[in-house]
């Protein structure tokens, strides 16, 4: 994502000690964050100076950011004003192995305006509200009776986790721990009228670059516990039917939308993909346009993904906006950062959750199929909520 500087925009060499300085120095206003683990490339862009309308072009804009809900409409009132936008910001900071640098539009921008402040580490006091488990109990039922009634092939269940801390949430905090303890994963936020969503995702929806449009098969979980040898559990991932068989529907949905809009699509090699407390099973995918689509596009056309929402996509849709009782808002949604020339990558928020004030709520699911147990479900989106809650 290096396009060419745009003339609304000046850039200058900084040296801040400390990138989250930029953070702290619009701490009411508008911000986001974006981390890319492959590039190593951190940026952070706020105060909103743009927004974009559908197919506008975004030449002149270094970075744009840009969100999708997992439904197309909001109800719960913690959702409001957060997604479906496209924005350009008035400052960037971007942070990689060459240093850092500051982009700002208008030529009076104050560059004082970023101190170079110093900043704390804060460990969160914290209890889980509720125990949800019968709530869990009733959804997975639902889900799996639909699957064994052959209306759905899978059904990609969530749980909202509701924990109150004894303090404001640092939200600078939690993103420093997320950065440090998921060091392969993408790592997000989104600040908006005092409400944060941030997270550390694996999960690339779609990727664009020169006209190739790359995405993953990420699906089929196993937790990485202390009396394992890594490869061993790798080993028992990739051999575990239940899991191949989850894995399978969602690298077939992938390949099915990109041979419709694509002459060539090429699949990887099926390997895992290894994070602090989980194996993932994870296959490639890359194809070429056969016209100059959007990246916004392609992740129109595969949002959601069997590995989001399950599959057939409309009929398991229709399951989890029927029983589920918390609305997903921008959990699962695709979220991304794109250069002027449209190319960049959207990622799922997974790993997720919405912060306010001193309230968290994670978000964790997991897929049901036919062979699904609940318990072992209910485990799992466990493990996968320790993102969160080891970053507080």
């Amino acid at each position: 994502m290096n396009g060419e500087i745009s003339l609304n925009y000046q850039v200058k060499e900084v040296a801040l000690k400390d990138s989250f300085a930029f953070w702290q120095s619009f701490e009411d206003e508008e911000r986001v964050l974006f981390y890319h683990p492959f590039q190593q490339q951190l940026i952070m862009g706020a105060r909103r100076l743009k927004t974009f309308g559908p197919g506008e072009s975004y030449r002149g804009y270094p970075f744009v950011f840009s969100t999708r809900t997992f439904f197309p409409t909001l109800k719960d009132p913690k959702w409001s004003g957060l997604g479906n936008e496209t924005i350009a910001f008035q400052y960037y900071l971007v942070e990689e192995k060459a240093g850092q640098k500051l982009y700002y539009a208008h030529e009076t921008a104050d560059i004082s305006a970023v101190p170079p402040k110093e900043f704390a580490s804060h460990r969160h006091d914290y209890e889980i509200l509720a125990d949800d488990y019968q709530e869990w109990q009733e959804l997975f039922q639902c889900a799996k009776q639909k699957v064994l009634a052959g209306k759905v092939q899978k059904v990609v269940i969530s749980r909202e986790i509701k924990i109150q801390c004894n303090t404001m949430v640092s939200v600078e905090s939690v993103l420093k721990n997320l950065m440090e303890k998921n060091p392969h994963s993408f790592v997000f936020a989104y600040c908006k009228e005092g409400k944060t969503f941030l997270g550390a995702t694996p999960e690339i929806v779609a990727r664009k670059e020169k006209g190739q449009i790359m995405s993953y098969a990420l699906a089929g979980t196993r937790a990485r516990t202390a009396d394992e040898e890594d490869e061993q559990g790798k080993t028992a991932l990739l051999n575990d039917p239940k899991n191949r068989h989850e894995h399978q529907i969602v690298l077939d949905y992938i390949a099915k939308v990109m041979n419709t809009y694509s002459d060539e699509v090429l699949i990887g090699e099926t390997t895992t993909l290894q994070l602090r407390n989980l194996y993932h099973l994870k296959t490639p995918l890359a194809a070429k346009a056969k016209e100059n689509s959007s990246l916004t596009a392609w992740v129109a056309r595969l949002h959601p993904t069997p590995a989001l929402g399950g599959y057939p996509v409309a009929e398991a849709l229709a399951i989890i906006a029927r029983w589920e009782k918390h609305e997903r808002g921008l959990y699962a949604a695709p979220l991304g950062i794109m250069n002027e020339e449209g190319d960049g990558i959207f990622v799922a928020g997974i790993r997720s959750a919405l912060i306010e004030g001193r309230t968290v709520y994670a978000y964790t699911g997991c897929g049901i199929v036919a062979s699904s147990e609940c318990a072992e479900e209910y485990a799992e989106t466990a493990h996968k909520a320790k993102t969160i809650l080891e970053s507080l």
